[in-house]
């Protein structure tokens, strides 16, 4: 035989026999470790705690990640039915993330690649329009269901709460003069903008790519502030991607509830800039590259921004913090 030809069709069987071999790889890592063909499935029942189930429920989907975190499959046979989700499942153990809000977000939601790790996926992003950065959804509302046990010819019935993916800032103009008067014309120098405001959430919850140094964008968000015939101005409110780390929850005597003090928390923090229209111009006093907010937004939480603005004599903050809750359903019906 001559040995060319020998050679040419050795590496030709080793072509095939890889590519066989990957196909067959690809197959049981898409389907939990079972061919789409022959698995086995059952029935699961997820109950959605929250008084807006009903309101979330139709947004709401259903992705699965296999036991190493790896993404398998979006659900699309899924039957929604009050505040219950149901669909058919591979018998085996999943982590499922159920990702919902109270709109269509799917223009910001990004599918893994089948086998992506959840960790380093990312999820959701907030895209720029213009020369500002758009409001995250308030009602993003993000559930991680791990280690879920699908067993053959049972009924596997899950009840989880709705916590949202974000964070609340309130950004309330409490004291202000100095300033030109506010009418039509200048109404516009007067705002509240939030500066390295986080854009991209993984598909574990968390900030992308992780909590200390996460996306940011380069555009500010803003909000106007208008003014009651008093000279009030209403209240802005922010809502930015917030980082869920590992222990933001915990069982409390049965019930998962937020953990007041989570160790697996975002560093980062936003600033704050405001403009009020003074000589017919936008003044920012001392705010101009951003005021440091002292405390990271977390999700389900708020943040109170009080401003005292005196034209060119001072500016001043105070801040606190607060649970964002919801009423909850608190029983259970399957």
């Amino acid at each position: 035989m001559n040995t060319s030809t020998f050679k040419t069709r050795t590496h030709y069987f080793y072509g095939i026999a890889f590519l066989l071999f990957a196909l067959l790889s690809y197959s049981c890592n898409d389907r939990n470790g079972f061919d789409t063909e022959d698995r086995v499935e059952s029935s699961l029942s997820i109950q959605l705690r929250s008084d807006k189930a009903e309101t979330l429920i139709d947004n709401t989907s259903i992705y699965m990640f296999d036991a190493t975190n790896r993404f398998v499959e979006k659900k699309l046979n899924v039957t929604r039915q009050g505040n219950k989700l149901s669909t058919n499942v591979a018998v085996g153990t999943w982590n499922i993330v159920l990702l919902t809000c109270d709109r269509d977000i799917s223009e910001n939601i990004s599918v893994p690649p089948p086998t992506s790790p959840m960790g380093t996926t990312t999820m959701w992003q907030t895209k720029t329009v213009g020369n500002f950065l758009p409001q995250t959804p308030s009602e993003l509302r993000y559930v991680s269901l791990p280690n879920v046990t699908i067993e053959k010819d049972v009924v596997k019935q899950v009840s989880t709460l709705l916590y949202r993916n974000v964070a609340k800032l309130q950004v309330i103009l409490k004291h202000y003069g100095g300033f030109d008067e506010i009418t039509d014309a200048n109404k516009a120098m007067a705002y509240a903008e939030l500066l390295e405001v986080p854009t991209t959430l993984a598909w574990n919850g968390k900030l992308y790519p992780n909590g200390g140094q996460p996306d940011v964008s380069e555009k500010p968000m803003r909000e106007n502030f208008t003014f009651k015939g008093n000279g009030v101005a209403d209240t802005l409110n922010f809502f930015v991607p917030a980082h869920r780390g590992n222990d933001a929850f915990i069982i409390s005597d049965g019930v998962l509830i937020q953990n007041p003090a989570p160790a697996d928390t975002s560093t980062h923090k936003l600033k704050l800039r405001v403009s009020m229209p003074l000589d017919n111009k936008e003044y920012f006093g001392k705010s101009a590259n951003g005021i440091e907010i002292p405390y990271v937004p977390k999700v389900n939480g708020i943040i109170r921004i009080n401003v005292t603005f005196y034209g060119t004599t001072s500016l001043d903050i105070k801040v606190g913090v607060k649970p964002w809750e919801d009423w909850i359903i608190q029983e259970e019906e399957f």
